[in-house]
């Protein structure tokens, strides 16, 4: 009877057990020993024989490390980056050694332009070390880093006669009597009283690190100086600057809507210093603008206590005066300074009529205003427009100090009101007139009315 096949038999088990055995045998050194044994690269043998010669003094060891050299017998396998040479380096001593003696040194360089308009200032910084103490102690001192700015200012004089020459060449030729006036003319207080005010800004704002007057705000001024007619003695006050353009005024009895244009430019003043009482019963065109703010603000969160208080108090102004209108009337700005003075006899007031001069032309014009101290160049956007038709609320007419504002102290009229334009007209030819007349190549530009009061004055 023939037995069944078992199906596991020894040799089975044998071969089951080598293989499990030579997988065992790949977690042991001895498969790589086998692969380089078998593929690696040839064994050297290093034979080291004695020969006798002479050998020159070996030279003073140094830092560097040398190879090691095999002992006999040795095997040392071959190693790719044995045929490469690494370049040596060097590192310089830190820290650097530093100074007995702490040097000042002063390290000017351009740190950066202000381009803001004619804004030009050229920054430099110095920095000074001295000696002191250990740095636990230093640094407990009340004031262990000291910054000092230093700024240069060049400070103009007053321009001569002559020297007005280089900002309107024709004066000569508008002026009949130009010589004879410029040759008795004085430099006035205020040309000084105007630069020790920009001085002080310009300290004021050095002090706290502020925005300072740029060029064009600080050399706005050639001169100020004080004539007298020849014949009859006339006071005249003659300021020589630039021309900005202001955008103040409102008046109810003339002008029943004020302009958008106006009234959201920036730094729009509903009031000018020239002013005069109600004629008629219309309401100012900014009355409700500014209520409607007032009623705004009250509504509003946080304290305007301070703001309300403020626009009240112009409100109830404006229910009582007029004023002149920047669109409509030829008027300029003097400087605050201008306010100074006592009782001197070239002290402009409010009222008073001006020759303005912009190369051979002439304006007839009133003093309208006072501005900041330290500013000057200033007048409406009616007077700017005839100097040059460009002329905006954002857009200045003249940015040279070609522009002549002659001043009549004590012209103005006994009444204040609107301004009556023939009257107008006629009184500035008048006082030119007394100042030797107007010369053949002068042109006299006549202002007309633009804007008469919309009605009878009322009782």
């Amino acid at each position: 009877m023939r037995r069944k096949p078992r199906f596991i038999t020894w040799f089975k088990l044998g071969i089951l057990l080598g293989l499990f055995g030579l997988a065992g045998a790949l977690c042991t050194p001895y498969p790589e020993r086998l692969y380089n044994r078998l593929f690696g690269p040839p064994r050297v043998k290093v034979v080291v024989r004695e020969v006798t010669r002479d050998v020159p003094s070996a030279p003073p060891e140094t830092s560097q490390s040398s190879a090691p050299v095999p002992e006999i017998g040795q095997t040392t396998p071959w190693r790719p980056e044995d045929n490469f040479s690494m370049p040596e380096i060097v590192l310089p001593p830190f820290p650097p050694p530093l100074p007995e003696r702490v040097e000042a040194g002063l390290f000017t360089h351009l740190s950066e332009f202000f381009r803001r308009g004619t804004y030009q200032t050229h920054l430099q910084s110095m920095v000074h070390f001295k000696k002191g103490t250990t740095a636990s102690q230093d640094r407990v001192r009340k004031s262990p880093f000291l910054l000092k700015l230093q700024m240069e200012v060049f400070l103009p004089h007053a321009a001569n006669g002559k020297e007005l020459l280089h900002a309107n060449p024709k004066l000569p030729q508008v002026l009949r009597n130009y010589e004879q006036l410029m040759a008795s003319a004085t430099v006035s207080p205020w040309f000084s009283a105007l630069y020790a005010h920009k001085q002080n800004s310009l300290r004021y704002s050095a002090a706290k690190l502020q925005p300072f007057l740029d060029s064009h705000n600080y050399y706005d001024t050639d001169t100020v100086l004080e004539l007298q007619g020849p014949d009859n003695g006339a006071k005249v006050l003659w300021l020589q600057a630039d021309m900005d353009v202001v955008s103040d005024g409102s008046d109810g009895d003339r002008l029943e809507k004020m302009p958008e244009r106006i009234l959201n430019s920036d730094n729009f003043q509903p009031m000018t210093s020239y002013r005069w009482k109600k004629r008629t019963k219309f309401q100012n065109p900014v009355v409700p603008v500014l209520e409607a703010k007032i009623n705004k603000l009250s509504k509003a969160k946080g304290n305007h206590a301070a703001e309300i208080a403020a626009l009240r108090k112009t409100v109830g102004e404006l229910k009582i005066y007029s004023y002149l209108l920047s669109e409509y009337d030829p008027f300029i700005v003097l400087p605050g300074a201008f306010r100074e003075g006592g009782a001197s006899p070239f002290r402009p007031s409010m009222g008073d009529y001006v020759a303005v001069v912009y190369g051979n032309r002439v304006f007839p014009a009133i003093v309208g205003d006072f501005g900041p101290k330290r500013k000057s160049g200033e007048a409406s956007l009616r007077l700017a427009k005839a100097l040059n038709p460009q002329a905006s609320a954002y857009r200045r007419p003249v940015s040279s100090l070609g522009v002549s504002y002659i001043i009549f102290p004590g012209s103005r009229e006994p009444e204040s009101g609107p301004i009556d334009y023939a009257r107008l007209n006629a009184r500035v030819r008048e006082l030119l007139e007394s100042l030797g007349g107007l010369g053949e190549q002068a042109q006299f530009c006549e202002m007309p009315e633009l804007l008469p009061q919309r009605s009878a004055p009322a009782p």
